[in-house]
């Protein structure tokens, strides 16, 4: 027997009554229906749908001749689409949250909801109900079919778009909010327990049927475990020796845990917790070694660049070290939390993690340092699963090859692993996964399965949105094995809609692939043969170019000729169009392939002036050291869009002009 408390609206108020606690069970519904697909949050599905796949439809992507549709808005970071009752769920921000049908991808219904929707929504196949957090703290339950509300409780009083799914058991929902993770039946949203984790939770709740335990973690880093039956605590720990907050750049003392999930490995007993490291982490063994043991070493001997962590889920104890580093989508300092574990059930049982690992040799056809040791990775649990491999072991898969500052976000089903990148979506069948491979030399071995190319042109459109012989993007300088494209252009979509997020689902009978911009895909059987995706003559990737130096050129309004003189702040309103940009430089970031200015602090969400190495040479003297903060520049040139920021790229020494004399509204 326990006390619960039931959550009014606006405030939280107390009543006691008595109620039964049994142990509850995941749902066992198939279907991606929640964050992650699971409440332990796998990111794996059984199976998938035999390749080759065709197009079936596009929601909020392209127009029926490939172009950009209007009216297209940035999504919420870290949400996906779920599936049930033969729809497709989205959150979308502002707009609340969209049902599309599975059949046609037209939209059914939405729901605005006060606050904005920003976490993914969970659907419950024995009630037909769609579970929404809404961004003022409020949970609502809606009708699957209809959007039409059902119910709805407060969860707290504090606004926020930080992603926070819930996650769906079979007799209730579990939910955080603030610094609370709360319990409560899914039919009348009553509250049956709140735990206080005494700091903000930071990550979605993760639940371990066999050990009936929920698991979040703070901001202030720290692992919590919670008795699913009675709210109270069973653990609590920090694994790592950094403490939270913004690491920024340079910060080795600091990480964070938003934008992550804690993954159950359900038959290990095992919890997976990754933090955000700083920029900087990516340099610190550039490139990283190719043996496990020189991994171990290194991490053990700096532990504060350890990554990912394995917890124990009886007692909070770290087994041992995962050899896993960190990288993400990133570029000038700032690296984000990057690419989540997935969880694969293997043949016959045991499991394993698939990761995005580092480790030497570099990827195909790249330099060689820190940005080029990134691989498919396959995370070892146990002394048996592998002979030859101990726990924290990683095994490299042979895959496309994407950068550390690129990490793609990874998602599995069956025998196949998939990753998700702003450009492309990677998607490879493991065919070999035998003891004597997944060194650097050996690789566990795969197929190639269709990949999907963000924007690509380089044939004529087809409705079919494919291209049998390779898919590419940066205007064809970087090349992947044949699939589809969304858009038949070489714009940089991903750059005018970033959102910093990508994703693959496998729902059957569909796979879904959500692009940086916001276009979600679906994709079904052929029925044909596979024998196009198995093998390409191309190889998987190019070196990537030094920056996308395209330019978006749909200017929102008619350009000036001579161009305009604007501020810094009014450059988006002109993209697409030349112009002079006057201001004084705030922050200036050399990461080695480029040096980035910007007139506002922080350097992210302003404009970006950005000097990629070619031009260095053009200048009488490096570009970081001839214009010091407080400089005042006046800078030519066509506003584009990178990584969701303004852009202007200086490629000619005469589109820069300092002033000789200081601007006293520069020492401010």
């Amino acid at each position: 027997m326990r006390t619960r408390q039931q959550v009014a609206r606006g405030a939280f108020i107390a009543m006691t009554i008595f109620i039964s606690f049994g142990v509850a069970r995941p749902s066992a519904a198939t279907g991606w229906h929640q964050h992650a697909r699971d409440a332990q949050r796998t990111g794996y599905a059984p199976t998938y749908p035999a390749p080759p796949w065709r197009w079936k439809w596009s929601f909020h992507g392209p127009t029926s001749s490939g172009a950009v549709s209007r009216g297209k808005r940035v999504i919420p970071r870290n949400t996906q689409p779920v599936t049930g009752g033969g729809r497709v769920f989205l959150a979308l921000g502002r707009r609340g949250v969209w049902a599309v049908d599975q059949e046609t991808g037209r939209r059914v219904w939405r729901r605005r909801l006060p606050g904005g929707v920003y976490s993914t929504p969970a659907f419950d196949h024995s009630t037909g109900s769609i579970y929404v957090l809404a961004g003022i703290g409020r949970l609502y339950r809606l009708d699957g079919a209809t959007g039409r509300v059902l119910g709805r409780v407060t969860l707290g009083t504090v606004r926020s778009t930080l992603p926070l799914p819930v996650a769906l058991l079979d007799d209730r929902i579990i939910a955080a909010w603030e610094s609370r993770v709360i319990s409560l039946t899914k039919q009348s949203l009553d509250v049956l327990w709140i735990y206080e984790a005494g700091s903000s939770v930071e990550t979605p709740p993760s639940y371990s049927p066999s050990r009936d335990t929920v698991v979040v973690v703070t901001s202030d880093l720290y692992v919590h475990a919670i008795e699913n039956s009675t709210g109270a605590s069973r653990w609590r720990v920090k694994p790592t020796p950094r403490n939270g907050g913004d690491p920024a750049g340079s910060h080795d003392g600091l990480a964070e845990a938003r934008y992550g999930w804690p993954v159950i490995a359900e038959e290990h007993g095992y919890v997976l917790v990754k933090y955000r490291l700083d920029w900087q982490a990516m340099w610190v063994w550039s490139p990283w070694p190719g043996d496990n043991a020189s991994m171990r070493a290194n991490l053990s001997a700096r532990p504060e660049y350890q990554a990912l962590f394995v917890v124990d889920l009886d007692d909070g104890t770290v087994p041992f070290i995962a050899n896993v580093g960190h990288g993400g989508f990133g570029d000038g300092d700032y690296m984000p939390m990057g690419p989540q574990p997935v969880i694969r059930s293997l043949p016959g049982g045991g499991e394993v993690a698939y990761v995005v690992m580092r480790g030497s040799p570099c990827g195909a056809g790249a330099f060689c340092d820190g940005r080029a040791d990134s691989h498919l990775g396959e995370l070892i649990l146990d002394a048996t699963t592998v002979p030859g491999y101990g726990p924290g072991d990683v095994r490299f898969i042979r895959g496309t090859f994407l950068p550390t500052d690129e990490q793609p976000y990874l998602s599995g089903a069956g025998d196949a692993i998939f990753g998700a990148h702003w450009a492309v979506g990677i998607a490879h069948r493991i065919v070999d996964r035998s003891p004597a491979r997944g060194s650097g030399l050996a690789p566990i071995e795969t197929e190639n399965l269709p990949h999907i190319a963000v924007a690509d042109r380089h044939g004529p459109f087809s409705p079919s949105h494919q291209y049998e012989d390779y898919t590419c993007a940066e205007g064809c300088g970087r090349v992947f094995p044949p699939g589809f494209f969304i858009y038949h252009t070489d714009l940089p979509v991903y750059d005018r809609y970033w959102s910093e997020w990508a994703t693959w689902i496998i729902s059957e009978p569909y796979v879904y692939f959500l692009s940086t911009d916001g276009a979600l895909v679906a994709l079904e059987a052929d029925g044909g043969s596979p024998s196009m995706y198995a093998a390409s003559a191309l190889p998987v990737s190019v070196r990537p170019s030094e920056l996308g130096l395209e330019s978006w050129r749909h200017p929102d309004q008619p350009c000036d000729d001579p161009p305009r003189v604007v501020g810094p702040a009014d450059a988006k309103r002109f993209a697409g169009c030349e112009v002079i940009v006057s201001g004084c430089v705030r922050e200036r970031v050399n990461n080695g392939k480029a040096i980035y200015l910007s007139f506002s602090t922080p350097r992210r969400g302003g404009l970006q002036v950005i000097f990629p190495t070619f031009v260095w040479p053009s200048f009488a003297s490096n570009p970081d050291f001839l214009f010091p903060l407080g400089s005042k520049l006046e800078v030519r040139g066509q506003v584009g869009w990178y990584q969701g920021d303004p852009v202007i790229f200086v490629t000619s020494r005469g589109q820069v002009i300092q002033s000789d004399t200081p601007s006293a509204s520069c020492d401010r």
